[in-house]
């Protein structure tokens, strides 16, 4: 609590005042000693152009309550006041323009108990511009202090975020200088496998070109000719294309898997070879062929006497075989006609397709 000690119209003036929270609402009391008289007032902070406030005169104050019956000084009531309405006040009630305060404290073996009524008034408009001044004041310095704290963390962040991007910097260019040494190191071998990729893309193209639009429509009226004794089955065609750029093939509604060493018999024209390169399909020599189809792993043959032998590894090897035992003998094929005449043949390429239903 505040004193002040002042003087007005040849009149010592003692004043204190305090600020109080009770039940949600801020309020501020004001005590006055004035010509042998006490003046108390209160100020609801929400409605600043009110007061309640009366003057007493220390006989009142001693009906207030016997208690003060001791102090026979003023100036000792006023102390007393002081503390109970800065500690002790139980509760406020307002009605009408009236407010009464009550006040309890403790001595020594029970509770004292008083009430204070004052009386509402309205403040002039000079106490009216001094409370907004003082309010004004303390939103000032409020904000000037939240205002320098904000400053201060800003230059905090700025000089951490600097220090940041600075250790930001200088690992890209750690990072940089590195890649520039790794790409200097690797250029020839980049180049290399840059001129690789090049290639396999041109024979790539070059594969994509081989099939001749009639040939493929040679090859899609073969495929409908057996297509209702296939339906439900899995159908498979080989495009195969050597290094010596010869183009053959079959077809099989076989399933491909590891048959273990066994065979698989063929149906009537389920199977079929086939030269791009003569334009030709060869079925079977007979009916039913015990050593049509096989496959496993490494490799996949068509008939018994590998009219067409095609391992897994063909690209690199050169075991890859044709010999035209089991089929084409009634299309007058020659043992080694579908590969131009040569027996072994290492692929450039081989395209699988299965045929779906539609």
């Amino acid at each position: 609590m505040d004193q002040i000690v002042y003087t007005r119209e040849n009149q010592e003036i003692l004043e204190s005042s305090f600020e109080f929270s009770y039940e949600g609402k801020t309020y501020i009391i004001s005590l006055q000693v004035i010509d042998h008289m006490i003046e108390i007032s209160v100020i609801l902070e929400e409605q600043t152009s009110f007061q309640w406030k009366d003057l007493f005169s220390i006989e009142q104050i001693y009906k207030l309550q016997n208690f003060f019956l001791q102090f026979t000084s003023l100036q000792k009531v006023y102390e007393i006041f002081s503390k109970l309405m800065k500690n002790c006040i139980k509760s406020i009630t307002k009605s009408d323009n009236k407010m009464q305060i009550q006040l309890e404290f403790e001595q020594i073996l029970d509770k004292i108990q008083f009430f204070i009524e004052l009386h509402q008034c309205e403040i002039n408009t000079d106490q009216i511009v001094v409370k907004l001044c003082e309010k004004i004041s303390e939103i000032e310095t409020k904000t000037n202090k939240q205002f320098e704290q904000l400053v201060k963390d800003q230059q905090t962040q700025t000089e951490q975020i600097k220090d940041y991007l600075a250790k930001q910097i200088e690992q890209m260019k750690e990072f940089l200088v590195g890649q520039i040494q790794s790409l200097k190191v690797d250029h020839q071998n980049q180049i290399q496998e840059i001129k690789k990729k090049i290639n396999q893309i041109e024979d790539k193209i070059q594969f994509n070109n081989i099939f001749l639009k009639e040939e493929l429509e040679m090859i899609k009226q073969w495929i409908e000719m057996i297509y209702e004794r296939c339906k439900d089955k899995r159908k498979v065609i080989f495009f195969i294309k050597t290094i010596e750029n010869k183009r053959f093939g079959f077809y099989a509604d076989c399933q491909i898997k590891n048959y273990s060493g066994n065979f698989l018999a063929q149906n009537p024209n389920n199977i079929f070879l086939f030269s791009l390169d003569l334009k030709k399909k060869y079925t079977s020599n007979e009916i039913n062929n015990s050593n049509a189809f096989y496959s496993n792993n490494q490799l996949l043959a068509v008939g018994g006497g590998f009219d067409i032998k095609l391992y897994t590894n063909s690209n690199t090897t050169k075991d890859n075989y044709v010999d035209a035992k089991s089929y084409g003998k009634k299309e007058g094929i020659n043992k080694y006609d579908l590969n131009g005449g040569i027996d072994n043949y290492t692929t450039s390429e081989v395209e699988i397709f299965e045929i779906i239903d539609g």
